[in-house]
């Protein structure tokens, strides 16, 4: 039985998203499995299991600690529930719960060991999208009360929330709005869905409904910090005359993910005119710390509506490496933002041919979905700028069409107003 660990093996590279080439690799191992609170194995152990040393029979208890570093509680439970970790074993066992139409306590196993695949959390987002269509709020509720991720990439969790949001846009709004209203009240899919699949492309409609759902049923602070932001968002996207709102961050603030800091401080950019020095310091402090690439996502776009380009020009000399070197769920998003913002940099100092190459390498088919129709504005809204330095009248009366269109879907009227003067007749 103990030789039959050639899977477990696999299992563990999988988890770890290291494969085991070199003894430097044994002790990337080594330390990621004792980063699990609890669990600690041998460096020879494991260069014994991979064949840096001669091999030997592992014994029960080594077996045991590779298979807790993979959620189980033994090797055993792993040899009996391996099987939910195969793609295509799992997709039928959803199949199976779906026809029954019930949701057993074995079955909460079987999608709980079967997510410790971080592949699998794709099917069983689809799985979550048919009960929405079917209107199974029993079922969808055991799931969310039950299903533990905690395992999951911040990028596997946004293809699971991308899946179940379309899912609902494809179900009649006041049947989706109140499985939303059921679902709510749940922080497992607060953090998985609402608070993760941030869309800008129906802040002014229906995603703008569900944060209101989770102010009603949500009492964290980081929750309620996150609604009073995208509400102020809205505010000032889509009303032409914005009211100075105030919005103080919790004390926790500091404890928060770095995406939403940023965001409270591209609050602070857009709620003043023009930027503080208080708070460009600030800025700088911050985006010092680490996880820059995420903290700027939202502080980029901010700057670029306010006009300030000395600010974002400095953030560009001083991070750049940080930014375009960083790998991770939300890469594509900000790499787009950066180049735009590059782009107008650019513009604004009257280099309009590295305006246009930097706006040529932005890939925002590329981002994510939920930016979509937001990194478009900003695009569209940068294009015209450059077109009308340069006099294209062809170039500019396109890119205005385009922005016109997105400004429609969106009703983000902000953007008509600060490109109005850059449009050639």
């Amino acid at each position: 039985m103990y030789n039959n660990h050639e899977q477990l093996l696999i299992d563990v590279q999988k988890k770890s998203k290291k494969i085991v080439s070199s003894v430097r690799d044994v002790k990337y191992l080594k330390e990621e499995i004792e980063s699990t609170k609890g669990l600690i194995i041998g460096f020879n152990t494991l260069r014994r299991l991979f064949g840096f040393l001669k091999e030997t029979t592992p014994n029960i208890a080594t077996l045991n600690t590779l298979s807790k570093y993979l959620n189980f509680k033994s090797f055993d439970s792993y040899s009996t529930s391996k099987l939910n970790f195969d793609e295509w074993h799992f997709q039928q066992q959803l199949l199976l719960i779906q026809t029954s139409k019930t949701l057993t306590d074995k079955d909460i196993i079987t999608i709980n060991t079967g997510v410790l695949n971080n592949k699998n959390i794709v099917y069983l987002g689809y799985f979550i999208a048919n009960l929405i269509q079917e209107n199974n709020t029993a079922i969808l509720n055991k799931v969310f009360k039950n299903i533990v991720v905690d395992t999951l990439t911040s990028s596997d969790l946004l293809q699971f929330a991308t899946i179940i949001t379309h899912a609902f846009y494809r179900v009649p709004k006041k049947k989706a709005m109140a499985i939303y209203n059921d679902l709510t009240k749940n922080q497992t899919f607060r953090d998985t869905v609402v608070l993760l699949y941030i869309d800008y492309s129906t802040l002014n409609g229906i995603y703008f409904n569900v944060l209101e759902l989770v102010k009603k049923n949500s009492t964290r602070d980081s929750d309620l910090f996150f609604v009073s932001l995208m509400s102020f968002y809205k505010q000032f996207y889509t009303i032409k005359t914005l009211e100075i709102r105030y919005i103080t961050p919790p004390e926790n603030f500091n404890k928060f993910p770095p995406v939403l800091r940023g965001r409270y401080f591209a609050y602070k950019i857009m709620n003043s005119t023009p930027i503080e020095p208080a708070l460009k310091r600030r800025l700088i402090i911050e985006c010092k710390k680490k996880n820059v690439h995420l903290l700027i996502e939202e502080i980029i776009p901010a700057l670029i509506i306010k006009q300030e380009y000395k600010v974002l020009s400095e953030i560009s000399e001083i991070f750049y490496e940080d930014i375009f070197n960083e790998d991770n769920w939300s890469t594509k998003t900000t790499n787009s933002f950066f180049l735009i913002a590059l782009s107008n940099i650019n513009w604004h100092g009257n280099n309009i041919h590295t305006a246009k190459k930097n706006l040529e390498l932005v890939e925002i088919e590329k981002a994510e979905l939920s930016y979509y129709h937001y990194i478009s504005l900003f695009y569209y809204h940068t294009k015209l700028k450059i077109s009308h330095s340069g006099n294209d009248l062809k170039t500019n009366t396109e890119a205005y069409i385009s922005l016109k269109e997105l400004v429609l879907k969106t009703g983000f009227i902000k953007f008509l107003e600060v490109t109005q003067k850059y449009v050639l007749n």
